[in-house]
């Protein structure tokens, strides 16, 4: 039987995690229309790049003005700017006439990503008892597994239903019923309690602590941030101590190997690459590519059962490994140029590692590891790298493949660079990824300021 305690905190949960729903549909939805956009546009492989990356170019931005509003205004404040930022995009990318507007709104909505990306995972992890935030905290990776699916499935059915000069237009449209379900539902989230306590309002923040955990807990809770808050002095010279240098330097390869590992450089390509292996329609590809993001959200429902029992690092280490073989097997069969099931089935395995690790620890643990006072500066940092990288890889995507092409006549080297950071990322694991699991928020920042003490 579920206490009212922990139905309530799922239901906050849920609400802050589904600004993920609309960040997945947002980033995924150019994966239908971009093969409709390069003939539409008539675009350069380099131009085809940027449509298809220009929302991660905006999500830079996004976390440096998110981290600066988390503080400001709140978690749940910046999400809903961040759902006002998403729905000016709907409209603006649903109407443009030549590229260059359609870009722009991209950036905007880009920003707005990057601005949730921050916030949410933030929230999650601030309102989550620590026995509970390795589920609460993927909960936003799964949200945001769910947004690229259904964005999958409305273009699939745009695609197969309307021409292509306006079924491109109603893909970015369609996001606007979530964007408006999103800002809505904020409005039962309460503020973080780590935040109320930031601006001296113990008695909110002890409140919203007992409604999730019980007065017992939220007592100890409340102890264990007034000591870390003492501990802290919010600045970003903070993040330079010696013992903060480390931790900074593991949350950036966090949001580096997030996006360097394979599947975002592949995923808003999926469409493209099932027609290159005989699915003629945009609709058919897109069909292919439903299958392959239900399984998405499948292996995301297992890491979120595995998180909390085998831990962070064993799962990092497992899932790195793992991609690296896979990326050179998808070499290999793209190189023979194999096609049909063949590539489904490589792209799906490349989806598997990344669903499953490389895509939720990262955003689970960058909001971990720092202490409350600079967690939204140092998520802030980390997450730019994380969405600089994001940005890369689709952008480049096209431009290796035709080089690949050029040169050894296949796509191939695309995957053998990929795997190349899987490797990178695995010996990360094993030397540098600290384990968090059970661990409260200030228990994991103690041992960061203990390293410092240790050091001087």
């Amino acid at each position: 039987m579920i206490s009212s305690r922990t139905a309530y905190t799922f239901l906050i949960s849920f609400v802050a995690a589904f600004g993920g729903f609309v960040f997945g549909y947002d980033l995924v939805i150019i994966a239908g229309a971009n093969t409709i956009l390069k003939e539409y546009f008539d675009l350069t492989d380099r131009q085809f790049g940027f449509v298809t990356a220009s929302a991660d170019f905006g999500c830079i931005a996004g976390p440096l003005l998110g981290a600066w509003l988390c503080d400001l205004i709140g978690r749940k404040r910046t999400l809903i700017f961040a759902g006002i930022l998403f729905g000016l995009s709907a409209i603006g990318t649903a109407l443009p006439r030549d590229v260059d507007t359609f870009n722009l709104f991209r950036i905007v909505g880009g920003v707005g990503m990057g601005i949730c990306s921050i916030a949410s995972p933030m929230y999650l992890v601030e309102v989550a008892p620590a026995r509970m935030r390795g589920r609460l905290g993927l909960m936003f990776q799964l949200a945001v597994c769910f947004g690229a699916l259904s964005s999958v499935l409305v273009a699939w059915q745009l695609a197969a239903h309307l021409p292509d000069e306006v079924s491109w237009r109603w893909m970015f449209a369609s996001e606007i019923p979530a964007v408006l379900g999103f800002v809505a539902c904020l409005g039962i989230v309460p503020l973080s309690p780590r935040w109320l306590a930031e601006k001296n309002r113990e008695d909110e923040a002890l409140a919203v602590l007992t409604r999730v955990d019980g007065p017992e807990r939220a007592k100890e809770a409340m102890a264990d941030i007034h000591e870390s808050i003492k501990a802290e002095s919010g600045t970003f010279s903070e993040l330079f101590l010696p013992g903060m240098r480390r931790v900074l330097f593991i949350g950036i390869c966090l949001g580096l190997f997030c996006n360097l590992t394979g599947w975002s450089g592949i995923a808003r390509y999926t469409p493209h690459l099932f027609q290159q292996a005989g699915y003629e329609s945009v609709s058919d590809s897109l069909e292919a590519s439903v299958y392959i993001f239900l399984g998405i959200i499948f292996l995301t429902l297992i890491s979120i059962w595995l998180v909390d029992k085998a831990g962070r690092r064993v799962i990092w280490n497992c899932a790195t490994f793992a991609n690296m073989c896979i990326l050179i097997l998808a070499g290999l069969v793209f190189h023979l140029h194999l096609q049909g099931v063949w590539v489904v089935m490589m792209v799906f395995l490349i989806a598997v590692p990344h669903a499953m690790a490389t895509a939720p620890l990262p955003w689970l643990m960058m909001s971990e590891i720092f202490p409350t006072r600079i967690r939204a500066r140092a998520v802030a940092i980390c997450t730019t790298f994380l969405w600089i990288a994001s940005f890369l890889a689709p952008q480049i995507f096209p431009i290796v493949g035709e080089f690949s092409e050029r040169m050894i006549g296949s796509n191939a080297l695309i995957f053998l660079v990929f795997a190349f950071f899987c490797l990178l990322a695995l010996l990360f694991g094993l030397t540098l990824l600290p384990e968090t699991k059970g661990r409260t928020l200030e228990e994991i920042a103690d041992r960061w300021l203990k390293k410092d003490q240790a050091r001087t």
